[in-house]
């Protein structure tokens, strides 16, 4: 009889553990499938789109915009310390500026219009601003202190690498 009961605490012990081996999501290795993209509404065509996002350090760039002219794009790099009207105009293909609006499509930017964030509890931290404006006049705002849109820092962090090098050929001459 011990050795039946032995048996059927082994077999207990043994159909729990496969149990918890092919069905548990957070298992190592065990990744969950990625739940389906939502589809959002194509936006339009982008005019010109301006972004920053700041600490408490001075930067030597304030901001970032990518402007349509025509059939060209220009990145137009805004420093910290500039005089009146002193930009930095970076000439580019106006396929930036449709990369651009697939990364405002891709995190849902337009779900952001309005976004107004502040956290009053911190006293030191980041500030942002986003504003984009389409060729049919509409146009996304948002800004925050301390708090941001749902994906904020993703859709900065994709657009500054689509302007990295404006924004290097911009900082080698200022460091001349």
């Amino acid at each position: 009889m011990k050795k039946g009961k032995t048996g059927w605490i082994l077999l207990v012990v043994f159909t729990a553990w496969a149990a918890l081996i092919t069905g548990c999501g957070k298992w190592p290795g065990n990744k969950p499938e990625k739940e389906p993209k939502e589809t959002t509404t194509p936006l339009p065509k982008i005019q010109e789109l301006t972004y920053y996002m700041h600490g408490t350090m001075m930067e030597p760039i304030w901001s970032v915009s990518l402007i349509r002219q025509g059939e060209e794009a220009l990145v137009r790099v805004e420093p910290w310390d500039k005089e009146e009207e002193e930009f930095y105009d970076y000439p580019a293909e106006a396929e930036l500026l449709e990369k651009a609006r697939a990364i405002l499509e891709t995190y849902d930017v337009a779900s952001w219009a309005g976004f107004r964030g502040r956290d009053p509890n911190v006293s030191d931290g980041y500030s942002m601003r986003f504003q984009v404006k389409f060729t049919d006049g509409s146009r996304i705002e948002a800004s925050g202190e301390n708090q941001f849109p749902k994906n904020c820092r993703d859709v900065f962090s994709e657009l500054n690498d689509l302007t990295a090098e404006a924004r290097n050929k911009f900082t080698e001459e200022e460091n001349g």
